[in-house]
């Protein structure tokens, strides 16, 4: 089996990807909030949503920050890890919560799918408008 090489090239694609989720992410959580202030919405509802806030900037920010395309599975994988590592420092910090429940677990899957996904889609995608 080859040894994949991960460049300086990989890495910074990783690395803007994940801040571009991030600043989406943080966008639309904020949204969402001042949503559910005025709009009076059940806490049962709130996770959910939040799940997909992250899945969407994990896609988002994989599709927006991938630029050279190969490794995408690899870019995405380790896209949605730091994501998920990241954001949970900084909503944790931002509520003073640093506890870890069963979401946690949840959040870090659907944020490695979601950026495998997209990281394999973004390559893909730019491959074929080259050709």
């Amino acid at each position: 089996m080859e040894k994949v090489k991960f460049t300086k090239y990989d890495a910074l694609d990783v690395v803007r990807s994940a801040l571009f989720a991030i600043i989406l992410s943080i966008l639309l959580v904020m949204g969402f909030a001042m949503i559910a202030k005025f709009a009076n919405v059940s806490a049962a509802v709130i996770e959910p949503i939040n799940i997909a806030i992250k899945i969407l900037s994990v896609a988002v920010g994989c599709l927006i920050g991938v630029r050279h395309d190969s490794k995408g599975l690899v870019k995405g994988l380790v896209t949605g890890v730091l994501y998920a590592g990241l954001t949970y420092l900084i909503f944790a910090a931002v509520g003073g919560d640093f506890s870890q429940n069963p979401m946690t677990v949840y959040d870090v899957i659907a944020c490695v799918v979601a950026g495998v996904l997209s990281g394999i889609l973004a390559v893909n995608v730019k491959r074929k408008k080259k050709v």
